[in-house]
């Protein structure tokens, strides 16, 4: 019995450390000299998982990606600005930890970011477009197909999911158009189950 319950008490260890845990996101980071130490600014923040809609030029969406320890990639796809196509082109390729040294006497590397997912919250103020992927979503659920995402508060626009559906690529295509107009979305489209939560 003794060694049955050594044996939990080690699973249960193991699997709360975090080991192998996926990093939230990346940061690149410039500090002064050339040793990556002391104070820094944050140049940019890529986060894992997310889908970024873009309008102009043309209708298109970038998706980062976790690898391993050491890299993630982002992705290009052309067309659509949820991420859903299967025809993606690799655009960056990002290698974490390693100290780069500039000629201005400054250093920069890129550093893992660990924050746990904020609770999806609802969406508040759905605007226009959150309005109309409602209707959109009773639409095709009195056809028998359902939404396979819901809103959630406190976003801008994007879809946390790569199969959000017709509805789905519709919302982010209204938000990205009231985005040029100068009045963004406050909500996003997101698996219910939290799973695509960033």
């Amino acid at each position: 019995m003794a060694p049955r319950a050594l044996a939990c008490v080690l699973l249960v260890l193991a699997s709360s450390s975090g080991a192998g845990a996926t990093p939230s996101a990346a940061e690149l980071r410039r500090y002064q000299g050339t040793a990556c130490a002391g104070k820094y600014n944050a140049l940019s923040r890529d986060v894992m998982g997310e889908c970024h809609p873009f309008l102009i030029p043309t209708p298109a969406s970038i998706k980062v990606e976790y690898v391993n320890e050491t890299h993630y990639t982002s992705y290009h796809y052309e067309g659509v600005q949820d991420c859903s196509s299967s025809g993606r082109t690799r655009v960056g390729y990002w290698e974490v930890g390693p100290c780069l040294v500039n000629d201005d006497n400054t250093s920069q590397k890129r550093v893992w970011i660990s924050a746990p997912a904020p609770a999806p919250t609802a969406c508040a103020v759905p605007g226009d477009c959150g309005l109309a992927y409602q209707a959109c979503c009773v639409g095709y659920a009195a056809s028998g197909k359902p939404c396979p995402c819901h809103l959630k508060g406190n976003g801008s626009g994007t879809a946390l999911a790569s199969d959000c559906g017709t509805c789905g690529k519709a919302f982010v295509g209204c938000c990205s158009a009231f985005e040029l107009k100068g009045n963004p979305c406050t909500c996003d489209v997101a698996d219910p189950t939290g799973a695509f939560v960033i």
